[in-house]
């Protein structure tokens, strides 16, 4: 038997699972522990990685507390290190007078996040690129929010037309000091509760 500690988990899941003559497949391993088993290919194939509460189920089904240990340190670094990025365009062309401008949203491990939710340093580094970045009242929620302005005619792109956004970037700025993204261990926990 393989030493599993020294594997990455989706490798360590894979091969545990194949071992148990029970959860030999993954529609049988999704059978016993009510996971999608999409989920199950996606921690498999290093995609995306379980819940503590999904870990927790899978060990218990493949009686593996080293496959938990595996897949706890690895759950923790991804909570720790989150990948964030600052997509940058310098041609986004203005609703209101057709301009190119200069506009930005984030990604937070491959899930959009608008200017409103940057760090301070995040802040500085779309000024030091040109973008004007202030606060607005949106019409549609009646609320205050940071947004991409046009520096021709002061119009701003808010947060419900960035989706127009994505994949139209220019340049995209990974972020090395992620202190500010990552979430409480007591929050992670209770989200897996749910």
């Amino acid at each position: 038997m393989k030493n599993i500690s020294e594997m990455p988990f989706c490798e360590a899941m894979m091969y545990v699972r194949k071992k148990n003559k029970d959860c030999s497949s993954r529609s049988k391993l999704a059978a016993r522990t009510h996971i999608e088993s999409w989920s199950i290919a996606s921690f498999e194939r290093g995609e995306s990685l379980p819940t503590r509460k999904q870990l927790a189920a899978i060990c218990k089904e493949l009686n593996s507390p080293q496959l938990r240990e595996v897949g706890e340190k690895e759950i923790e670094y991804a909570r720790t290190h989150p990948d964030v990025k600052i997509c940058y365009a310098d041609n986004t062309t203005c609703w209101k007078c057709h301009k190119p401008m200069k506009t930005v949203y984030g990604l937070i491990d491959g899930c959009s996040i608008p200017p409103d939710a940057f760090s301070d340093g995040m802040i500085k580094v779309c000024a030091d690129k040109g973008v004007i970045l202030e606060e607005r009242r949106s019409g549609t929620t009646g609320e205050t929010h940071l947004v991409n302005v046009c520096e021709h005619c002061g119009a701003f792109l808010g947060e419900f037309y960035l989706h127009d956004l994505w994949y139209g970037e220019t340049e995209t700025i990974q972020v090395e000091d992620v202190s500010d993204f990552i979430p409480d261990k007591e929050e992670i926990d209770e989200d897996s509760k749910s």
